[in-house]
């Protein structure tokens, strides 16, 4: 049962073949997973008159009530049946027993019904402890101090982070790095063949991958469901984009031998071995390791690998894949990969499907614009920035609906490098050979006035050097990746216009030069990767954005593959806090031990302001480890299971049922409020 909870169950029973109301008293929890006894009321259960029946004298009462024709006490609606007749007290029976014009008002029982048996589960407010063994997730919500369920995103748990290694053993790979521990704990290749068969290695849509070319993959990007997305610019070559899968229950079992084989860190050191027999040649699942490796299984199992979900090959040879960002889905339903392309006299972008891996497009941009990275912001609108130092925009609900290419009218003329957004939904980029960083705010009025913003340029510090890649994270601050290693911060609330901030000594070092990318984790932290020292370092940061001193930066560091080249959203903060503020809880309903529950329904109360929604998912299932597919999402209560369902839930009856609650907001400064819910249902059957 419920820890620490205010549990409500209402009782309805049934007495012979009629189904009528009995104890309708409140059951409380005690606070300690027990129930406690009723203290309401129950009705007698029979049926009986709310008053004396009156005598006919004179009129005709065929049912012997005191109604009908022509009787003192009025007439009858219902002649036929005792107990029916004006006053009758109503009983659940699907008839309108007092002669209101109403069924069963008042009498129905929890599921709204009048079967058997039925019982509601219900708690205002579930709680939020991890020692609860019924609570499945609680991401990105907390309590506000009435006890109800909001947005909170200092409680997202996810504490990883992707880097592409663009040079690693040839084609490119990417590591998994775990950044509380300091850990590698996977590492993946960067293309996968979906067929292997007479057509060779294929992408998802038949066309060919080369798995000997170097695919020098350079963005990551990390969805809502936190798997990640590799955008491959494969110079020379076809650009592809690959998708891998966080959650190893999400992985694919293609050798059908019911388990699934993937990178794993076996021995613990925070480091994969990619050559664990020292043959020259990376490893895959049926190398034998040797030497400090014998008797272990491979670390790293190269295109054997099942977490690899697919590759999508898009646009043509040599038009350079540089830029990938998401867009769409959240929790359950995957996020839209958008990818653009460098090398073309006419630049455009490919939409991915984020579950289907389906390719839409191209959907051309402006002349002269050649992508050099891209964000999605909270309305739908890409962002795309190239090396001439020009923006531009499209929409990512209408994609042919695409805007100018336009240039900052302050500061000097510049390269852009990297992009984001942060939460006021203003652009950042990272400027390169004049030593700015830049903020436009768009003019939001509408599409067309999107261009029509304020510019403002941020000189870097002389003593730093050059910026490079940009995050923002929700505490005011942007942090910017200097090229000759080291990380800047800047207050995003500096007002419009130039700022000559050469003098600021707000940026510190961290281990390595050519420090492309800059990313914010989950807790706040600051990571720099050096593109020719192979090492990601930790900067860490406290509640209000200040770096925690002596500064960390030269000692938290985790050595990741070759030439690492990453500077979008690799920890998925961007699109979790600005693109998609969204959070999940999930509860397990387990209320019959020794016997299944027929599930009725989900309701819930809940106020959502300002553009913010509450939905609900649910999957049943004897076992956590057999559990059905996710129906919904439900976006109105009550989300019916059973009767009136489509379609119903399977299965059903089952011994477990799990909701889950996503809420989502269009902003930072506003959350759903989620009050209070109930299920409700029948115990019936044994589990088998």
């Amino acid at each position: 049962m419920l820890r620490n909870a205010r549990l409500w169950i209402t009782l309805v029973c049934a007495v012979g073949l009629a189904a009528v109301a009995c104890d309708q008293g409140s059951i409380k929890g005690s606070g300690d997973g027990t129930i406690g006894k009723g203290d309401g009321a129950g009705g007698d259960g029979g049926g009986s008159d709310a008053v004396s029946k009156p005598v006919c004298v004179g009129g005709t009462d065929k049912d012997g009530d005191g109604y009908g024709l022509g009787c003192p006490a009025g007439p009858d609606c219902d002649d036929d049946n005792p107990l029916v007749y004006p006053g009758a007290k109503e009983i659940c029976d699907n008839v309108d027993n007092n002669c209101d014009g109403q069924a069963d008002e008042g009498v129905k029982n929890a599921c709204g019904s009048c079967t058997p048996g039925c019982d509601t589960l219900g708690d205002k407010p579930f709680p939020i402890d991890p020692n609860d063994p019924n609570i499945r997730k609680a991401d990105g919500v907390g309590l506000d101090p009435n006890g109800d369920i909001v947005l909170d995103k200092s409680k997202v748990d996810f504490n990883y982070m992707w880097i592409a290694n663009t040079d690693d053993r040839g084609r490119g790979t990417v590591s998994k790095i775990d950044t509380i521990n300091l850990k590698e704990v996977a590492r993946y290749f960067t293309v996968t063949c979906n067929s292997t068969s007479a057509a060779g290695c294929v992408d998802l849509h038949g066309q060919p991958i080369d798995k000997a070319f170097a695919h020098k993959p350079s963005r990551t990007a990390v969805d809502v469901n936190f798997d990640v997305w590799v955008a491959n610019r494969a110079f020379s070559g076809q650009p592809s984009a690959t998708k891998i899968a966080n959650d190893i229950k999400d992985c694919i079992d293609r050798d059908k031998n019911g388990t699934i084989e993937t990178s794993k860190d076996h021995n613990n050191d925070g480091k994969i071995e990619v050559d664990c027999n020292n043959d020259g040649v990376p490893d895959n699942a049926s190398t034998v390791c040797s030497g400090a490796f014998a008797g272990s299984p491979p670390e790293f199992i190269g295109d054997d690998d099942e977490c690899i979900l697919f590759t999508v090959n898009y646009s043509d040879v040599n038009s350079y894949g540089r830029s990938i960002c998401l867009g769409g889905g959240f929790e359950g339903v995957a996020s839209h990969a958008w990818v653009g392309t460098y090398n073309r006299t006419t630049n455009r972008f490919y939409k991915i499907h984020g579950k289907s891996g389906k390719l839409d497009g191209p959907y051309d941009l402006g002349a002269g614009m050649h992508v050099y990275g891209c964000v999605v912001d909270s309305s739908n609108i890409l962002w795309a920035a190239d090396l001439a130092g020009q923006l531009t925009f499209l929409n990512t609900l209408n994609p042919s609906q695409v805007g100018p290419v336009f240039k900052s009218d302050v500061g000097p003329t510049t390269n852009f490098y990297g992009i984001a957004i942060d939460g006021n939904s203003h652009v950042w980029l990272g400027g390169w050979s004049t030593n700015h960083t830049y903020r436009y705010k768009p003019n939001r009025t509408g599409f067309a006035t999107l261009h029509q913003g304020k510019w403002s340029a941020f000189k870097n510090p002389t003593a730093a050097g050059r910026s490079r890649g940009i995050a923002a994270d929700n505490r005011g601050k942007v942090w910017v990746a200097i090229n000759e290693g080291y990380i800047w911060r800047i207050d995003q609330a500096l007002g419009d216009g130039l700022h000559d901030l050469s003098a600021d000594t707000n940026f510190w070092q961290v281990t390595g030069s050519s420090v492309i990318g800059v990313g914010v984790d989950f807790k706040g932290n600051v990571w720099g990767v050096s593109h020719d020292n192979n090492v990601a370092s930790r900067l860490d940061v406290d509640g209000v954005g200040n770096v925690v001193q002596p500064a960390t930066g030269q000692s938290k560091t985790v050595a990741v593959g070759t030439n690492p080249y990453t500077y979008s959203d690799f920890t998925g903060f961007g699109l979790k806090n600005f693109t998609r503020p969204e959070g999940t809880y999930i509860y397990a309903f387990q209320p019959c031990k020794d016997k299944r529950a027929k599930w009725d329904q989900v309701t819930w109360d809940a106020d959502t302001p300002n553009g913010t929604t509450v939905s609900v998912r649910v999957r049943s299932g004897d076992s956590p480890a057999n559990m059905g597919q996710w129906f919904g999402p439900y976006n109105t209560s009550p989300a019916k299971l059973d009767i009136g369902a489509s379609p119903k839930l399977q299965p059903n009856p089952s011994n477990i049922l799990e909701v889950e609650f996503i809420l989502r907001s269009p902003d930072k400064a506003s959350t759903p409020v989620l009050k209070a819910f109930h299920v409700s249902y029948a115990c019936e059957g044994s589990i088998g």
